[in-house]
């Protein structure tokens, strides 16, 4: 019998000394059985040495999931996008690209002005403050902002050097990119344009790739 976690269930536990122990049985491993008590804390017993009723229950309750063990959270593999993620907006690329490749997910480049450019605060109103636009994102984009003073003006060298790269000559201006930095798709503000439009244009962007 190898090693399995179990369904989490508080009862009481007996050794052969007449010791009952309230606790949850957390894992199974060979003869050895681990239970965590209801402060927090671990211990292990031989199944030899539960009375008989409890080494009944353990064979009638098989195993049917992983124990939650306070303080610990469950990493998502590579390449897949984690149920409870929550997307921010990120403000460097290498952190983008790091994200992106950990969950698949496209890179949305923003380069913006929100305190002077009217359209960009226009397309933030629009699209990128609605809760619809959180939730989409949350499962399908890597959020990268680069914002820009008046004019397009900043002292920041990476967003300078970003905004050569990707030829941004306007504001708003955002594309749609990949973790190895290749260009999926652009865009910028237009009348109209809201939630289920650019999550359209990102489905169809990303569409074309796979």
């Amino acid at each position: 019998m190898g090693s399995t976690a179990l369904h989490a269930e508080f009862r009481n536990w007996t050794n052969t000394e007449g010791k009952i122990v309230d606790a949850e049985l957390t894992k199974v491993d060979g003869d050895n059985v681990t239970f965590r008590l209801r402060n927090g804390t671990t211990t292990s017993y031989s199944q030899a040495k539960l009375s008989a009723a409890d080494r009944e229950y353990i064979t009638k309750n098989p195993p049917t999931a992983q124990a939650a063990i306070p303080g610990t959270t469950s990493q998502p593999a590579p390449g897949t996008v984690d149920a409870n993620r929550k997307a921010k907006w990120l403000t460097k690329m290498p952190k983008a690209k790091e994200e992106s490749k950990a969950t698949g997910l496209p890179i949305l480049v923003l380069f913006t002005g929100t305190s002077w450019c009217p359209y960009c605060v226009k397309l933030d109103a629009a699209v990128f403050a609605s809760k619809e636009f959180s939730s989409f994102a949350n499962k399908n984009l890597v959020l990268l902002k680069l914002d820009f003073g008046p004019g397009g003006s900043t002292s920041n060298k990476d967003h300078k050097q970003l905004q050569q790269e990707f030829g941004a000559r306007g504001f708003p201006t955002y594309y749609l990119t990949n973790a190895d930095g290749t260009k999926l798709a652009q865009g910028g503000y237009h009348g109209g344009i809201n939630p289920e439009t650019f999550a359209s244009w990102v489905k169809s962007a990303t569409a074309k790739t796979q």
